[in-house]
């Protein structure tokens, strides 16, 4: 059970304080883990505050409390993918597919209730961004992970102070790609996020999803010679790289194949054919 789900059944006790002290005998990590919650070292991510009992059943849940957020319908959820999760948006939100492997999840760090409603939150977000274009920056794959962290982070202020320590844990250990920005720049778009949001819940001027997007410009043009730096040394590698060679496409010989092979039985047949064309 994470820290916060330990809290909340200690604050609903019939004697709260009777139940923190009992907690604490138990764990004296508890209140450490409380204050490391946002914190992204390897210890916190990787040894502390995991859940163990994690189901298919739960991440259902939580793909369907996200979808919810953003007023979505819930993806078609495959546990199947090239890294810890990946989602293929669409033009028809019902049809957006969410793939997840929740074992690398696990080795990542990705390994609580709340890291994982995080991820998924990520992914979800680009199809809810899915029409949005926010022209900042050359690199507009770029600009939508960041915008899909931004979210990240508000949504975890949104959502009862969720832990983003882990989240930020990993996405801070990818490096830059022609598709992702570096991931240093993406941890701290979510604490940004989380100021953002929190700022605007001050000032009462929280009216949906949006209104956390209006913070994206200002964190892009403040991190703009990062971005373009990190950008042309991106770009300058994949220049670099020696390009594919096609490969070399051999005739079918087709006297080799099986009699039994669907190819053979046709080029037989147009053999016969045009044998019997020539013949005319």
């Amino acid at each position: 059970m994470n820290v916060m789900d330990e809290l909340k059944n200690i604050a609903n006790a019939d004697e709260p304080k009777a139940a923190f002290h009992e907690a604490m005998e138990k764990d004296p990590l508890l209140w450490v883990r409380f204050l490391r919650r946002h914190k992204a070292g390897i210890i916190d991510a990787l040894f502390l505050d995991k859940d163990y009992d994690i189901k298919d059943e739960d991440i259902k849940d939580t793909v369907k409390q996200v979808a919810d957020f953003f007023e979505l319908p819930v993806p078609i959820i495959k546990e199947k993918a090239e890294t810890i999760a990946e989602v293929i948006t669409s033009d028809k939100a019902e049809e957006c597919q969410l793939y997840y492997d929740w074992r690398e999840m696990e080795k990542s760090g990705i390994n609580n209730r709340e890291a994982l409603k995080l991820a998924c939150l990520h992914e979800l977000a680009h199809q809810y961004l899915y029409k949005t274009r926010f022209l900042l920056f050359e690199n507009e794959l770029w600009i939508q992970e960041l915008a899909a962290d931004l979210l990240v982070g508000a949504f975890s202020v949104l959502n009862g102070d969720v832990a983003t320590g882990k989240y930020k844990f990993v996405v801070s250990r990818q490096k830059a790609t022609l598709t992702h920005p570096d991931g240093k720049l993406r941890e701290e778009v979510v604490i940004y996020g989380r100021k953002y949001v929190e700022n605007l819940l001050q000032q009462k001027r929280y009216q949906g999803i949006k209104d956390i997007l209006t913070g994206l410009p200002a964190f892009v043009y403040s991190h703009y010679q990062e971005l373009q730096e990190s950008w042309d040394r991106v770009s300058l590698e994949d220049s670099a790289k020696e390009p594919v060679k096609p490969t070399e496409r051999k005739p079918i010989d087709y006297e080799s194949l099986l009699d039994t092979n669907l190819l053979k039985q046709y080029w037989l047949k147009h053999k016969d054919d045009k044998k019997t064309e020539d013949e005319k």
